[in-house]
């Protein structure tokens, strides 16, 4: 009687096919943490191109209706945001750096120099304004307290100082970033729509049919934070300008900026430019100072309390409260960038554990 080998045996077809789902997906890991190491010194500015491509999307939807080709509205739309946008904003960094540079020194210089006075618009001030006086004085009197407040300060002049010199010395690198950037904003413009509909084909087909509904709310989300808290708050910075300069106001860069970074957050430019109408009222500038508050009350007070709230209800069935949540805690993990990422994970995340917790899946 001849038996049969366990080496001659033929192998298992059910065994073998078995394995190779583990062996692309290890495969495809391994590809991803590759990619991801290639691209992560440009991540930044390719997440930036891909929002703000997406960010004006409708523009060159019009551009391609009117010129009939995709190319030349995608590079239309690249020259205009490159000469409208980008180039104003980049030309007002070395004036704004001055006036943050020469605030900080100036606050240094008042700390460590003990014959110096608060302002009269600041010690005048009703019920807040003594105790400001009597903090200052008794720091000043604690040296201390005095010291490690100033050398916290110095700290960030010199650390501020040591990035702009870095960025200095560093150009050839900072132009590549540009470069990249300006080169996938026009790649994302020309074909995000045909890379967004393959990803999500790619998802839908690994994951299943309850992956569209997350992947809905993604751009749903990204377009409440464009409308809704980014381009609020740059046009509720624009608008505070507009009375910074008209009252008089020095350092007007500087409070625009603290304006936008303030109203990208739920107490909105209130606590930039009520500080500054008070300053105006102490310094008895009645006419400006009524002027400078209704225009900030009607425009930022609007933008605030109605537009905000219209934009990102209307975009996305996510509540008001997770997106403010995923601004705030987006901002404090990534920075900036963190301002769509931190909403986008929130909103995808809640969407997911409705998909899976439905019991039919999505007919769409």
């Amino acid at each position: 009687m001849t038996t049969t080998s366990p080496s001659t045996q033929p192998p298992d077809p059910h065994h073998t096919q078995s394995g190779r789902p583990v062996i692309a997906f290890a495969l495809f890991l391994s590809l991803f943490s590759i990619l991801y190491m290639i691209i992560q010194p440009y991540l930044a500015a390719l997440l930036w191109a891909a929002i703000l491509s997406y960010a004006v999307h409708p523009g060159n939807r019009y551009l391609a209706r009117r010129t009939q080709s995709p190319i030349l509205s995608a590079l239309a739309t690249t020259v205009i945001f490159l000469v409208v946008v980008l180039m104003p904003l980049l030309s007002l960094g070395v004036p704004l750096t001055h006036e943050l540079l020469l605030a900080i020194e100036s606050v240094r210089v008042f700390l460590t120099d003990p014959h110096a006075t608060l302002p009269a618009w600041i010690s005048h001030l009703p019920l807040i304004g003594p105790r400001i006086d009597t903090a200052i004085n008794h720091l000043k009197t604690h040296p201390i307290g005095l010291e490690a407040a100033a050398g916290k300060i110095q700290s960030k002049i010199l650390t501020f100082g040591n990035q702009i010199i870095s960025l200095a010395t560093n150009l050839g690198k900072w132009f590549l970033k540009f470069f990249i950037f300006i080169l996938a904003f026009f790649s994302f413009t020309l074909h995000g729509e045909a890379i967004w509909n393959n990803m999500g084909r790619l998802f839908t087909e690994w994951a299943g049919p309850r992956m569209k509904i997350p992947l809905k709310v993604i751009p749903a989300t990204t377009k409440g934070v464009l409308y809704g808290v980014f381009f609020t708050a740059l046009f509720q910075a624009i608008l505070s300008a507009i009375g910074f300069w008209a009252a008089g106001l020095p350092n007007v860069l500087l409070l625009t900026t603290l304006s936008f970074m303030a109203a990208l957050f739920p107490v909105g430019a209130v606590v930039i430019w009520v500080p500054a109408l008070l300053y105006l009222i102490v310094e008895h500038h009645w006419i400006a100072g009524l002027a400078f508050g209704i225009w900030n009350l009607l425009g930022g007070g609007s933008i605030e309390h109605f537009v905000k709230p219209m934009f990102i209800g209307r975009s996305s069935d996510i509540p008001l409260l997770a997106i403010l949540l995923g601004v705030m805690g987006g901002l404090e993990a990534f920075g900036l960038i963190g301002l769509f990422i931190g909403p986008v994970v929130l909103a995808v995340t809640l969407s997911l554990l409705r998909a899976l917790s439905s019991q039919e899946p999505s007919a769409d």
